[in-house]
């Protein structure tokens, strides 16, 4: 896994995009309206990237995600507000701060 993080406007959602291009990866949002945001960003930076989804259409044959903005996402999963999370630091994280580059 992936861990990207960085301050508003570092360049977490682009790096996100061009792993999801580059990847064949979608990225789950928390509503429609965030996907048709995603797709007019790729086309921006000249991405192609599978078509964003989100949780109404999440299936069994989406074997992988990628997650822009896990609070906002998990926001509107919950139907609360995330005070935090935790993250398991193993062999398979990889960490990229995007404010250190």
């Amino acid at each position: 896994m992936k861990l990207i993080f960085g301050n508003p406007g570092s360049g977490k959602t682009k790096a996100l995009l061009e792993l999801s291009a580059k990847n064949n990866i979608p990225v789950l949002c928390e509503s429609q309206a965030r996907v048709e945001r995603l797709l007019v960003k790729a086309k921006g930076y000249g991405y192609d990237i599978p078509l964003p989804i989100t949780m109404n259409s999440l299936s069994e044959d989406v074997k992988e995600v990628y997650i822009d903005d896990i609070k906002r996402v998990l926001d509107a999963v919950l139907h609360t507000s995330l005070a935090g999370i935790t993250v398991n630091s193993d062999e398979d994280l990889e960490i990229v701060d995007l404010d250190k580059r």
